[in-house]
């Protein structure tokens, strides 16, 4: 049963060509180009026999109905979104490589036993608005979205209630789905351990937990050119030492432990004013939750010494997920088939997030790596050769079988 790789990378250079003239993949949440990409995902349900659903948060749902337990569903699947300037293969390979992977078994074995289920779940990076896996959360009533807002002020649901308008015109069913009997995600890993381990499968046994916060530093803006240094409260300064204070302090709790600063906003930004605002990012990651409980205390406490009035700094969580520890039954499986088919794999934990941390909450869940060149990832460098690409595929679809058929 050979995967028809020319076909899935013409379907990946499809949905690519699906983004803003900037460098790198820019499909953001709800933006015109998301919008178009969901819309070619569900065109080629209609065109493989698909029965296509849309849920209230632009999750597309294609289903091939059980002949036998319809109502036992084996789902696989990924999001649609990218970050800024991302790369072509994060998430939409799991959407489009479990299409690939179904249509196989479809065209080969006919109609499964169980229902065979591909998602493109409609958001998971919180790119463009400060919200993660918003998808995964509504499809597993876990979590809705409510009042926040993008950079440009745009409303989360008024974007999202347009852009789910646009999909609604392409002729398919609405409401939220039943969750599904097993979810297995395919992905590219984002890191360089199979790579550096000449490994070609990545067998997932837990993901880290994350936490995201936004800590704002006012101080005073005053002229650049009159104000002597030692009257300054500039909020820039007092930003760029408590980053570093805090990276000092993540190093110290633990060698694993992840520290990210990746957006920074200063106000007035302009170059001789003295910045009387800032903002800025964080992201960090972890195994275990007690490390995650432990730094984030360590940044509220800097917050308390940094904020010496007319100084105030003050943080905001808007991310706190778990560490997950994935099922053990479909990750013996998986391995299983991985050797069956002659494939060099290694099992790891997930460094990155997603939606599959989410699915592990309600159904048993299990993720399948393949190598990225130069562990690159995030970024448009973000690179996977094609066999490798190929025996993800395959060993997907062996698994599908196995659940499905």
């Amino acid at each position: 049963m050979p995967i028809k790789t020319d076909q899935l990378m013409a379907h990946l250079a499809t949905i690519n060509r699906f983004s803003t003239n900037e460098v790198g993949q820019n499909r953001l949440v709800y933006t015109s180009n998301w919008i178009k990409g969901q819309r070619q995902l569900i065109a080629w349900g209609h065109q493989a026999g698909m029965r296509a659903t849309v849920d209230a948060y632009g999750t597309v749902y294609l289903d091939i109905a059980g002949s036998q337990a319809p109502d036992k569903i084996i789902a696989t699947g990924s999001h649609m979104d990218t970050v800024v300037h991302g790369g072509p293969y994060d998430g939409l390979y799991g959407v489009l490589g479990g299409f690939q992977a179904i249509c196989e078994l479809i065209q080969v074995l006919g109609r499964p036993k169980k229902t065979l289920r591909l998602i493109s779940f409609s958001e998971e990076e919180g790119s463009r608005f400060p919200a993660t896996f918003s998808g995964s959360k509504h499809y597993c009533r876990v979590e809705d979205v409510a009042g926040i807002q993008d950079h440009a002020g745009i409303d989360f649901n008024k974007a999202r209630q347009a852009a789910v308008a646009k999909l609604k015109e392409a002729n398919v069913h609405t409401g939220l789905p039943s969750v599904p009997t097993t979810f297995t995600e395919l992905h590219i890993e984002q890191g360089p351990r199979l790579i550096n381990a000449h490994r070609q499968i990545g067998l997932v046994t837990s993901i880290v937990g994350q936490r995201r916060f936004t800590i704002t530093v006012n101080g005073l803006s005053n002229h650049a050119g009159t104000t002597p240094m030692a009257d300054r409260h500039d909020a820039f300064q007092i930003a760029v030492t408590l980053i570093s204070r805090l990276r000092q302090l993540a190093a110290s709790i633990s060698r694993q432990l992840t520290f990210t600063v990746g957006e920074v906003h200063v106000w007035p930004n302009t170059s001789n004013v003295i910045p009387g605002k800032v903002t800025f990012s964080i992201d960090t990651r972890h195994v275990d939750a007690a490390v995650l409980n432990r730094f984030e205390v360590g940044i509220r406490n800097k917050a308390v010494d940094f904020s010496i009035p007319p100084i105030s700094v003050t943080v905001n969580r808007w991310v706190a997920d778990k560490p997950v520890q994935l099922d053990a039954s479909l990750l013996q499986r998986n391995e299983n088939l991985a050797a069956k088919l002659g494939l060099s794999y290694q099992k790891l934990a997930s460094g990155a997030g997603h939606d599959s941390e989410i699915m592990s909450r309600v159904t048993p869940t299990t993720m399948i790596f393949v190598p990225s060149i130069g562990g690159i990832s995030h970024a448009p460098q973000e690179k996977t050769s094609p066999s490798d690409l190929h025996n993800g595929v395959d060993l997907l679809r062996e698994s599908l079988k196995q659940q499905a058929y």
